[in-house]
């Protein structure tokens, strides 16, 4: 392997190229055209505000100068998602992908930086916020889209303005707010594998000029999607699949409401209240080596048992959520703002699953995860000096306790032992942000933030043998107290250049932080300790160009970023004789990063729309700690090599009605899933396609689409080599939504 130095001096040089290339030949643009009907195929190309900054103002997403993909609610309608791992081969360098373990876990990775675990005591490296609240824990955060107003994709570090663990990212959605005219939307689902969604909301206003409404229902009726050739299931337990023959079912119901409240005409409150449950099946494991081989990550030409698992334990999940959000804004003057958001979240979530998914009887896992987290974010935001300076100073508090509970059954109940612990988790900062706009081309920005953070954390402790307490977790004795305080300082330096009024360039450095880690599943402290571990920090540089070219009909992105980590937090998960697999939160070592992203849309036609993405990213650990533990070349989750490419095509019809085609392909190169490269995904081929009618007055929309047409075998995960909890294969589907208003 080269080394990463040469790769960046090399890479450097060819971007530098392009770029200049790029500006070179880039043509005086006109006005965009006038008056096109944002319908179909030209919705990809709306220009959509970005909120991430938290300036007084959002800003357009192509004045916006770091690297972030927008889907607004059309182009979320257009692409046809439903939940947030459909955006998993949208956007370059990210990966929104379920663990599996449980149902609803996440393990986001942006530009090679993930985790690899449903510990919830493991920090995230992708921070998910939902109108602005940061989700301390990655349960329940495979979201819903139904109506959503935007999501905001921003890779690379977020420290300065999201605070902790966005070193990989940050993943930003906004649910859509009354505006005090009466609406409602319906929207129906079915798929050929007897999954429907019933979703609807009812807007207005409650009193005139002062007060708006929103109410929310959604219920996703999930009967189940693959083979289960075995019987097992657990007394006592209601399944939603008692013939135990179809698995994988999942009942999703959420309802969430939304008040507006224009106190004067300078003060606004919003409440957001929603809550809801997840109860079925727990993950759907089977034995991957007949399909696959994850040594060398390659799928094998004869695959058997597709889809299908032969388990003789019982699975099942039980969940439930909710959070109350109130965002209060005020306006000082016509250039200054004060907004507060106030939150308290809570979760309880049960699952256990088969995880060899096999008629033997060798590994069982039960978990109980419950936390509360209450945050609140105070922020000031001007502009001053005749709109020459950008001002934003803000507070940041969150805390938040984890509880997490565990029971492992091994070789049929030979063996049978309890992990878990408990943690109370604060973290504090404030931070202050600038842009300086030099001139009307040249801006400079800078800006810090202060972070103090503290957990206090009680871990099961097995160093004079395991706890055998299952269901009680007394575990008397056995429990070991930790606890550890960090402080970070995470400094931005940046500037953009607007080379027209359709094109602009960017660069900064900053840093990100991410606390130390602490281990909920200790199995083996005399081998590895269960924390909490050092803290891992980094430096990121990143180069850009944002451009709107061809009077408006190109719209291209690039960006080239180089990251230097220090003490990465890695997960590990090996296979073991005693405990089946043993996972473990270690600092590795240091590792560079770097690599490549496009994204583009091109309006070719009015009717005839392509976009695609590419991103090219490498790896190297430049020192490796000493841990006991054996550590790849290649890092969990970062595929070398991703893109994706899709159409649209509008065609009018006599009524003024259109019909709207779109096929879209996508493709992953094969990664790593353990640390030690002892197991790896294979490379992945995305189809879909969907044709769609709509009426003349745009309310009512009848949709046919396809997922995964390639039908191919997905896993969460690879556990100890043998086991994984699958994804679906081909899904036929037909939608239909009417507007009211």
């Amino acid at each position: 392997m080269k080394t990463i130095l040469m790769k960046k001096n090399i890479l450097t040089v060819a971007v530098s190229i392009a770029l200049t290339s790029a500006i070179i030949s880039m043509p005086s643009l006109a006005e965009e055209a006038d008056n096109k009907k944002a319908k179909g195929a030209a919705v990809m190309m709306e220009v959509i505000e970005v909120t991430s900054r938290k300036k007084y103002s959002a800003e357009p997403v192509q004045e916006t100068p770091l690297a972030v993909t927008v889907y607004g609610a059309d182009q979320l309608d257009a692409m046809n998602v439903s939940d947030l791992s459909d955006l998993s081969y949208a956007s370059p360098g990210a990966q929104f992908e379920e663990v599996g373990t449980f149902p609803g876990v996440q393990n986001f990775s942006f530009r090679g930086q993930g985790i690899n675990s449903s510990i919830p005591s493991v920090d995230p490296t992708v921070g998910t916020f939902i109108d602005g609240v940061f989700l301390g824990v990655t349960y329940g955060v495979v979201l819903d889209m139904f109506d959503m107003e935007s999501v905001e994709v921003l890779r690379g570090p977020q420290g300065l303005l999201f605070g902790r663990n966005v070193t990989g990212g940050a993943v930003s959605l906004r649910t859509k707010r009354p505006d005090g005219d009466f609406s409602s939307k319906i929207k129906i689902q079915a798929t050929d594998h007897d999954e429907y969604t019933y979703a609807g909301t009812v807007e207005g206003t409650l009193v005139e000029d002062k007060l708006y409404g929103k109410v929310v229902a959604y219920h996703n009726n999930d009967n189940g999607y693959f083979t289960n050739n075995g019987t097992g299931h657990k007394e006592g337990v209601e399944y939603l699949t008692p013939n135990n023959k179809t698995v994988g079912a999942i009942d999703t119901t959420f309802v969430r409401g939304t008040l507006v409240y224009e106190a004067t005409d300078n003060l606004e409150l919003t409440l957001i209240a929603e809550s809801g449950t997840m109860k079925g099946d727990g993950g759907a494991w089977s034995n991957l080596t007949t399909v696959l081989d994850p040594a060398t990550g390659k799928y094998l030409p004869n695959q058997s048992n597709k889809f299908t698992l032969s388990t003789d334990g019982g699975s099942f999940t039980d969940g439930k959520w909710s959070h109350a959000i109130l965002e209060t804004n005020y306006q000082l003057n016509e250039t200054s703002s004060i907004t507060n958001i106030l939150a308290y979240r809570e979760i309880d979530f049960a699952s256990a699953s088969d995880l060899d998914g096999e008629m033997t009887s060798i590994f069982e896992v039960g978990g109980t995860t419950i936390q509360d987290q209450i945050s609140n974010e105070l922020r000031y935001a001007t502009t001053l000096m005749d709109g020459k300076l950008d001002l934003t100073l803000g507070h940041y508090y969150f805390q938040q306790n984890i509880e997490y509970l565990e029971d492992r059954f091994v070789a049929g109940g030979a063996l049978k032992f309890v992990l878990g612990g408990e943690m109370d988790h604060t973290s504090t900062g404030v931070f202050i942000s600038t842009d300086y706009h030099i001139s009307d081309k040249l801006s400079v920005s800078a800006g810090a933030r202060y972070t103090i953070e503290d957990k206090k954390a009680s871990v099961i402790d097995s160093t004079n043998g395991q706890c055998t307490d299952i269901g009680t977790y007394i575990c008397e004795g056995k429990w070991i107290d930790l606890e550890r305080d960090w402080t970070s300082v995470t400094p931005k330096l940046g500037v953009d250049y607007q080379l027209n009024e359709d094109a602009m360039i960017y660069a900064f450095w900053t840093k990100g932080f991410r606390s130390g880690g602490v281990n909920f599943r200790n199995s083996k402290p005399e081998l590895y300790s269960p924390g909490p571990t050092n803290a891992e920090s980094q430096d990121t540089y990143e180069f850009g160009l944002k451009s709107d070219l061809l009077d408006g009909t190109l719209r291209f992105n690039a960006a080239y970023f180089f990251t230097d980590i220090t003490d990465k937090q890695s997960e590990i998960n090996v296979a073991d004789p005693d405990v089946v697999v043993l996972q473990a939160t270690l600092n590795a070592g240091d590792v560079d990063i770097q690599g490549i992203e496009i994204d583009f849309v091109s309006l070719i036609t009015d009717s005839f729309t392509i976009m695609g993405s590419f991103a090219w990213l490498d790896a190297e650990y430049t020192h490796l700690n000493d841990t006991g533990a054996v550590f790849g070349d290649d890092l969990p989750r970062l595929a070398p090599i991703s893109y994706s490419l899709a159409a649209d095509y509008i065609q009018d019809l006599a009524n003024d009605s259109y019909i709207v085609y779109r096929v879209g392909y996508s493709y992953r190169d094969k990664n790593a899933y353990t640390d030690d490269n002892t197991s790896y995904f294979p490379k992945s081929q995305q189809v879909t396609a969907k044709i769609e009618w709509n009426n003349s007055d745009d309310n009512l929309r009848v949709a046919l689409y396809g997922k995964n047409l390639l039908d191919e075998a997905r896993y969460g995960n690879i556990t100890s080599n043998r086991w994984g909890p699958m994804q679906k294969g081909r899904v036929i589907g037909l939608e239909v939504s009417y507007l009211f208003d």
